[in-house]
């Protein structure tokens, strides 16, 4: 009898499962934004008039490693947040990196470019301060791990995991979260909380 009864349970949860994915409420007019839709269809547009066969940075590494240590440097260095030249910038992503990431299912899909700018900055900043609280002189690398690529059309993602000994503790700098390989360079792509 609780066969039967485990039977018919697992019968109704997959009827109401299958007629739950049949209506997306996202797909009802009433819940969609015209103004909205128009942005991220433009900025859908904007990527992809950028997609080519091939792409280059000039400013990347000639390892991912290296790319990661020139990162670090520059960090510590630098007396206050804001552009660095061993890091993606603004551009780069809008001439390299998403003509290549779009599609994918990532929140570059379906949010306009400045919105997604807006939201990418502020992620970068907490990334960036969060590591310069972490990264005091002297600091070692102790290990770089990393997961298999993850390839993005023209574009490999490499996502590495940093530890780092910095005022005798081992740190790991999970803020780093990408490194773009493009047209054979390397370049630190991805930071966030």
């Amino acid at each position: 009898m609780k066969l039967k009864t485990v039977s018919h349970l697992s019968v109704l949860i997959l009827i109401f499962t299958l007629n739950c994915k049949e209506k997306d409420w996202r797909d009802d007019p009433k819940y969609q934004n015209p103004d909205l839709q128009a942005k991220v269809e433009s900025a859908k547009q904007e990527i992809l008039s950028n997609r080519k066969k091939s792409y280059s940075i000039e400013n990347g590494y000639t390892s991912k490693e290296e790319a990661i240590k020139g990162f670090l440097k520059e960090l510590v260095e630098s007396k206050e947040l804001g552009y660095y030249s061993s890091f993606i910038s603004w551009e780069q992503q809008l001439q390299v990196v998403f003509p290549n990431t779009y599609g994918f299912g990532t929140a570059l899909d379906f949010n306009p470019l400045d919105d997604y700018r807006k939201l990418l900055s502020e992620r970068e900043q907490v990334g960036f301060l969060t590591i310069k609280a972490n990264l005091k002189e002297p600091y070692k690398i102790q290990k770089i791990e990393w997961e298999k690529p993850r390839q993005y059309n023209q574009l490999i993602a490499h996502k590495p995991k940093v530890i780092i000994t910095s005022n005798a503790k081992e740190i790991d700098l999970s803020q780093i979260k990408m490194v773009y390989e493009i047209g054979g360079k390397f370049i630190v792509g991805v930071v966030g909380p």
